[in-house]
């Protein structure tokens, strides 16, 4: 059986060690890392957006549609973000697909809430901190069949 497949893409965020203090509020700031340092710590990122995403389970509305969704941690134009793979079992409608990417933007907020509060020690930045971002024009790539 050949799956449907297709990814939901949505960007990362990192911010490392501040260089300076905010002077808003008060408290330290962290700057946010450009793409090649967030690529330096690409594996502890990937862990942890994983360990974060690991309970994640398809609704069940959506079981008899998806066989798998699987988060993971990849580059996208030269960008790192964090992409649903799933596979279908048949070719999604427009409503379904919003259906999902509903329930997916509710989990991207709820992992958000989580890894935004962890600091994480990575051996060539130091501390940083992760932000997933879930914005309204998704970037939805199906990759089998090719479009």
């Amino acid at each position: 059986m050949k799956f449907i497949k297709l990814k939901l893409f949505s960007p990362i965020s990192v911010k490392g060690e501040a260089p300076y203090e905010n002077p808003w509020d008060g408290g330290d700031d962290y700057r946010v890392l450009i793409e090649r340092e967030k690529k330096k710590c690409m594996s502890e990122i990937y862990t942890n957006v994983c360990e974060t995403l690991a309970h994640v389970v398809i609704p069940p509305c959506f079981e008899r549609h998806i066989y798998s969704a699987v988060p993971v941690v990849e580059e996208k134009d030269g960008k790192l973000m964090l992409c649903l793979n799933c596979e279908c079992y048949r070719t999604l409608s427009e409503s379904e697909i919003d259906e999902l990417c509903g329930w997916w933007e509710n989990t991207v907020v709820e992992a958000n809430e989580r890894l935004r509060k962890n600091e994480i020690k990575t051996k060539k930045l130091g501390r940083i901190f992760i932000y997933l971002w879930f914005m309204k024009g998704w970037t939805i790539e199906p990759v089998f069949p090719a479009a």
